[in-house]
């Protein structure tokens, strides 16, 4: 399970750690689709109170990093920017649209 580097002891600490979430998101170390600790659970391993870690996830939802589901959890986002083809799948050219289909 993820878990990021020693926040500084300066500044907001929920900024710190959503630039964590977002710096290793960059590098690759956090990947689309993997999920994140829960809250609570990040909360005690790293000696801070729930709170901070919850603004921190709703900051990296902000920042569009993440994305929160009730009773799954927090997972890392795909982004249309980020995603790409399957290896050696094409996409065929779209056919005219002909004449309208009823589906009545």
């Amino acid at each position: 399970m993820w878990s990021p580097k020693a926040l500084p002891k300066r500044g907001p600490r929920y900024l710190a750690l959503a630039e964590r979430i977002a710096e290793d998101v960059a590098s690759g170390r956090l990947r689309a689709g993997m999920q994140l600790p829960p809250q609570r659970a990040l909360a005690a391993q790293l000696g801070i109170d729930f709170t901070t870690v919850s603004r921190a996830y709703a900051e990296a939802r902000r920042r569009g990093l993440v994305a929160g589901h009730v009773g799954r959890g927090t997972f890392v986002r795909v982004s249309v920017a980020t995603a790409r083809p399957l290896a050696g799948a094409t996409l065929a050219p779209r056919a005219p649209a002909a004449e309208p289909v009823d589906l009545s």
